[in-house]
């Protein structure tokens, strides 16, 4: 058992739960639409704290996640530049929390704006290490055994996520929601295979 195996099983749960929470946020009846409206959005109102909630988890997970990988012998040499994107994510997602968004069609403040300069960077450095760190896993075991998943997974990350920034345009903006979930899901879903991976590494 090496010592990347505890932050590993770790890393999983936040991530887990951070979906778990994602997926509550579009049960309950929050008014928000899941095709028009941004997931910053649910940080408004009577669910915000399970919106920040969802946030801090995910934090930790990939927080957990990077410090996994960066403590298992055996993984690929992986750029120190993807490992800090990696840990750039975790401090990002908090500060969105602290900064809540401002809503469609409402003035812009302050704390809007950040909300809006710690996402961009946070999709940014998301995607920055997912596409780094891909290839590198793909070539060890247990990774190899995904290596199909990985790369479909990164794909639609890239994909989704030019698709997010398009959708900024006013006249297609009321499907950003969709393209914006579709990059959360596929990156986290990203997240849990390498965590999974690792966590076999490790035991």
């Amino acid at each position: 058992m090496s010592a990347s195996l505890v932050p590993a099983i770790l890393g999983l749960v936040g991530t887990v739960g951070y979906l778990v929470v994602f997926g509550a946020l579009h049960i309950v009846p929050s008014g928000y639409h899941p095709i028009h409206n941004a997931v910053s959005d649910y940080g408004i109102g009577r669910y915000a704290m399970l919106f920040r909630t969802g946030l801090w988890l995910s934090s930790a997970g990939v927080l957990l996640l990077a410090v996994a990988l960066a403590l298992k012998p055996g993984v690929p040499p992986l750029s120190n530049g993807d490992l800090v994107y990696l840990f750039l994510v975790p401090p990002l997602r908090v500060a969105m929390s602290l900064f809540p968004t401002d809503l469609e069609g409402r003035p812009l403040t302050r704390k809007g704006a950040l909300h809006y300069l710690f996402a961009v960077a946070s999709f940014a450095f998301t995607y920055a290490a997912i596409s780094g760190m891909t290839s590198p896993l793909e070539d060890v075991s247990p990774w190899g055994s995904a290596h199909g998943l990985l790369s479909v997974l990164r794909w639609i990350v890239l994909i989704s996520l030019i698709l997010l920034v398009v959708t900024l345009m006013p006249r297609l903006r009321r499907v950003f929601g969709l393209f914006e979930r579709l990059f959360l899901v596929s990156t986290n879903a990203w997240f849990v295979t390498v965590g999974v991976c690792l966590a076999i590494a490790s035991a």
